[in-house]
């Protein structure tokens, strides 16, 4: 966990059960992919919920942390708008698509922005 803020904690957790049941009704089960410089890769997702809530650290909240002195309030923000009633919204969509993309990135980039 990033933080011990206990709101934020509980939102993100709330959005990575979403997002893990979204993910797995998409019928990939416990994957998904990226892209990493055109090159489709799977990315397995372990621990199940705890998983995701480990890349929502990574990819959202821990952005959040380098960029924002108030990360946690601009996160308990944002976190608020991806679940409503236990389901994804299309806020939360959206932002698992960007950190999505951020993987991508991320990879392509470890691999000197050839296919990986």
């Amino acid at each position: 966990m990033i933080t011990k803020n206990f709101r934020l904690n509980a939102l993100a957790n709330q959005y990575a059960a979403a997002l893990y049941n979204h993910i797995a009704s998409e019928g990939c089960g416990e994957r998904f992919l990226i892209n990493a410089d055109g090159c489709p890769i799977q990315v397995d997702i372990v621990g199940g919920v705890k998983g995701i809530r480990d890349l929502i650290d990574g990819y959202a909240l821990g952005a959040l942390k380098d960029e924002y002195p108030q990360w946690e309030d601009v996160g308990i923000q944002l976190l608020n708008k991806c679940v409503r009633n236990g389901e994804l919204t299309k806020s939360g969509r959206e932002i698992w698509q960007s950190m999505v993309n951020d993987m991508g990135s991320t990879v392509a980039d470890r691999n000197g922005g050839k296919n990986a």
